[in-house]
């Protein structure tokens, strides 16, 4: 047997000290609590080590397949690692090392009757996504993908004394398990058309023998529905989005973490695999983009609506990575449409953004789910309604959660400005297109994706201004104090990470392009690259030119320069007194704004979005208070009618049951008459 090269015995490496950790931790864990802090950190190295082994691959273009005894008879465990698992593993390996070294502080807070498994959970799922990211044969990408549902599930249901985590726990499992079905019948289909060459069933199954064969049109179309689906049940797509607001706020801290910033990207990275990588270009219609980008658009727009409704810090957070996933979805409609309508660069710009925008979210948004666990623990409290002040009795994790809003806003210079900069150069190009339709579609988007990153920027003001700005609103809030130094030194590795991506994206837009390459046969324009690790240069003469190093250096020169301003300017004689308070000597928390009513514009100008109940109090009430409440529209038009309709259907199906085995044996025979019925004439 040939030595494994370098890149894949890392990786194998940090697999399995995963494994091995979080297999050892949970007896030990059970009798020493005081070893939780070595083996996070155990746990953070493996990290560190996976996501620097991933960033060189990325970087070289690293491609190596290899086998693993000890799959089913006849077929090996296929392993692959290339520029796309490369870059998702870098993912993995960098945002998850800022929640694993984030777990070594804040799972002292847990119960020790509930931490060993927390922490065997934790291990045995950051595995399971590395195994998705590796796998290259269906059924182990199954095997891991399964296993990777299931661990999260678990971590959601920690808490499972409560009765709405219970609730939320079954609604992912469901959720996953009908999005595992629509994968499996993607492979299926995948697996069993006529191949190029004379291949096994089982040998069929592995990846490469899937992107050699060439289906129909429809086959293609209905292959490319379940692969959406089944992904997007995962990711969050509309109307398959109801789990993430009840699991997130669910699941403990790091768990959400890991949930929105990192699992979701396994749902893309599935996308992008079986659509780019095994479909393929030539099997794909430049038609089927159009309602995947109008759908990401929409998505995104919906999910920061209803962000900006939210109390919850983390529902909030939730609802806004509905956004960010709509934008990942906009964008690989847009690289479809571009890539078929024979216009790559175009398509090239589209796909490098929604990469470049994954690995920015997995980022940004782990850092505030951090933030926002803080601010819950510090102030006893889930309601934004019932904190604020933090920032005073908190002010280096609420420094780091703003420096993350920033980042998120898609505001220059953050990191998610780029991304989305990249994204929107790419809708610009629409008139090059000389279909009508799809040049109406590509800027129907673009004025979707600026009316959510508008709205982004307002949902993360409030977020930061109702729980970290202005005085306390309760007695918990005003006792809350700073975080551990793992807590912030994980939380000050996702921001330092956040701002590496913002000062030097053309290091990473290198790797992206082997990325590219490797799914698509295309690469970069030359002049996108051409301007060192200074200039990201414009796609066509037309374009525009951005710097995120000049920028980022401008601005923290320009940082002082009011406060200079003001000690040169100020007189000997200047009095100062206190800020005038609207006739009020005294400021109390109900003279500050609240995060309900920080919605109510939302609700006013975009009410089709949500479901809305209004009760108007009887004038004889004695405390006549106007009810109002919101919730997301699918529950009641959607999944409830459909609940009822199951319900009675079962209850239809269960008059079938008599207890009378001479019932069953009839019910048996028709059964078998009428299979042998349909054989005959098959």
């Amino acid at each position: 047997m040939n030595p494994l090269p370098q890149p894949v015995s890392i990786n194998l490496f940090v697999f399995f000290i995963w494994i091995f950790v979080g297999a050892l931790g949970y007896p030990l864990l059970q009798k020493r609590e005081t070893l939780l802090k070595p083996l996070a950190l155990l746990l953070s190295i493996g990290s560190i080590l996976l996501a620097y082994s991933a960033f060189l691959s990325l970087l070289s273009g690293t491609d190596y397949r290899f086998t693993v005894e000890g799959g089913l008879p006849g077929l090996l465990f296929h392993l692959h690692l290339d520029p796309l698992s490369s870059f998702f593993l870098l993912i993995l390996g960098g945002a998850g090392t800022g929640v694993l070294l984030f777990s070594g502080g804040s799972l002292h807070a847990m119960s020790p009757r509930k931490k060993p498994g927390f922490f065997l959970n934790l291990s045995f799922f950051m595995a399971s996504m590395e195994g998705v990211f590796l796998a290259d044969d269906a059924y182990l990408f199954m095997i891991f993908w399964e296993a990777m549902a299931l661990f999260s599930t678990f971590l959601v249901l920690t808490d499972r004394d409560r009765s709405e985590v219970r609730d939320a726990g079954y609604l992912y499992l469901l959720m996953a398990h009908f999005g595992s079905l629509l994968i499996m019948m993607g492979f299926f289909f995948l697996a069993s058309r006529e191949p190029s060459g004379q291949v096994q069933f089982l040998e069929s199954l592995t990846f490469n023998a899937m992107a050699t064969s060439t289906p129909s049109t429809g086959l293609s179309f209905l292959i490319f529905l379940l692969v959406l689906l089944g992904f997007g049940a995962k990711a969050g797509l509309i109307p398959l989005h109801v789990w993430l607001p009840r699991a997130h706020p669910a699941a403990p801290t790091p768990a959400s973490a890991l949930l929105s910033g990192i699992m979701l990207k396994t749902a893309l990275y599935g996308i992008i695999r079986l659509l780019f990588g095994l479909l393929g270009l030539d099997h794909l219609s430049a038609t089927w983009g159009i309602p995947l980008l109008l759908t990401g658009g929409l998505m995104a727009l919906f999910g920061i609506l209803h962000a900006l409704l939210q109390s919850n810090p983390k529902k909030l957070l939730a609802y806004s990575s509905i956004e960010n996933i709509g934008i990942l979805f906009l964008g690989v409609g847009l690289a479809i449409l571009y890539f078929k309508s024979g216009h790559p660069v175009a398509g090239e710009i589209a796909l490098g953004a929604v990469l470049y925008h994954a690995i920015n979210h997995a980022f940004f948004k782990t850092l505030l789910f951090l933030g926002a666990g803080t601010i819950i623990h510090a102030s006893r409290t889930n309601d934004l309604n019932a904190m604020g002040g933090l920032l005073r009795r908190m002010p280096v994790s609420g420094g780091l959660v703003l420096a993350g809003i920033l980042f998120a806003s898609g505001l220059p210079p953050g990191n998610g400005f780029v991304s989305e900069w990249l994204l929107l150069q790419s809708t610009l190009q629409a008139w090059i297109l000389s279909n009508t339709l799809f040049r109406s579609a590509v800027l129907l988007g673009a004025a979707l994706l600026v009316l959510a990153s508008a709205l982004s920027a307002m949902g993360f003001v409030k977020f930061f201004g109702i729980g970290y700005l202005g005085i306390p609103r309760s007695e918990e809030a005003g006792k809350a104090h700073e975080v551990s130094f793992l807590e912030l030194t994980g939380m000050g590795w996702l921001a330092g990470g956040c701002l590496l991506l913002a000062a030097l994206p053309l290091t990473l837009l290198k790797g992206i392009n082997h990325v590219i390459r490797s799914l698509t046969g295309h690469v970069f324009p030359d002049t996108l690259l051409s301007g060192g690790w200074i200039w990201i240069r414009p796609i066509s003469a037309h374009g525009a030119s951005y710097s995120p190093p000049l920028l980022l250096a401008l601005l923290l020169a320009a940082l002082p320069l009011p406060w200079v301003l003001l000690r040169l300017l100020r007189k000997p004689s200047t009095r100062t007194s206190p800020a005038w308070g609207c006739g009020y000597s005294v400021r109390t928390p109900r003279m500050q704004d609240t995060a309900d009513a920080f919605g109510q514009p939302i609700r006013h100008f975009f009410p089709f979005f949500f479901a809305m109940k209004r009760r108007i109090p009887a004038p004889d009430e004695k405390d006549p208070l106007l009810e109002l409440s919101v919730e997301d529209p699918h529950w009641p038009y959607l999944f409830r009618p459909l609940l009822r309709l199951f319900v009675r259907f079962s209850e239809l199906a269960d008059r079938v049951r008599t207890g009378r085995i001479s019932v069953y044996l009839v019910y048996s025979f028709v059964t078998l008459l009428f299979l042998l019925s349909v054989l005959r004439w098959m």
